[in-house]
């Protein structure tokens, strides 16, 4: 069974939301597994929002010196709080602020992700990074 490791990299609270423009926070950081770096996301939120949720891009993949965006596989997500656990929805890669960069590589459009071999390891690492990225978790609501 695998061991994940969230390394919570820096926040940044005053940026604008991609979908209002209004204020919003931004986070990102380091998933790794069995010890070994295995993917990078990043997220962002507003507490202007009437609706708490939570945008990320995971991108998971090899990071050694020698790879490239095209050895990682990037999926848009989008968490909330359920009532008693966190709903999790694949994102077209126009509503993510990064559908495509050079670290992550091309989000996967909705249609494809939901069918890519790695869904289910990348719904595992967001409830990982959203539980575990103390500024997220807050803003869910997450109990500790």
């Amino acid at each position: 069974m695998s061991t994940y490791k969230i390394e919570v990299g820096e926040n940044r609270s005053a940026s604008t939301c991609h979908c209002c423009g209004r204020k919003s926070s931004m986070g990102h950081g380091f998933v790794y597994r069995n010890g070994d770096a295995h993917a990078v996301y990043y997220a962002g939120w507003s507490t202007d929002h009437s609706e708490v949720r939570v945008s990320l891009a995971l991108a998971i993949g090899e990071w050694d010196d020698g790879s490239s965006a095209a050895d990682r596989t990037n999926f848009g997500l989008e968490a909330r709080e359920g009532d008693e656990e966190i709903l999790f929805r694949v994102i077209e890669p126009e509503e993510s602020p990064w559908s495509s960069t050079e670290l992550l590589g091309d989000m996967l459009p909705r249609e494809k992700a939901l069918s890519a071999s790695l869904l289910d390891e990348a719904f595992i690492v967001a409830e990982q990074v959203v539980r575990n990225h103390p500024a997220i978790s807050d803003y869910l609501a997450l109990p500790k």
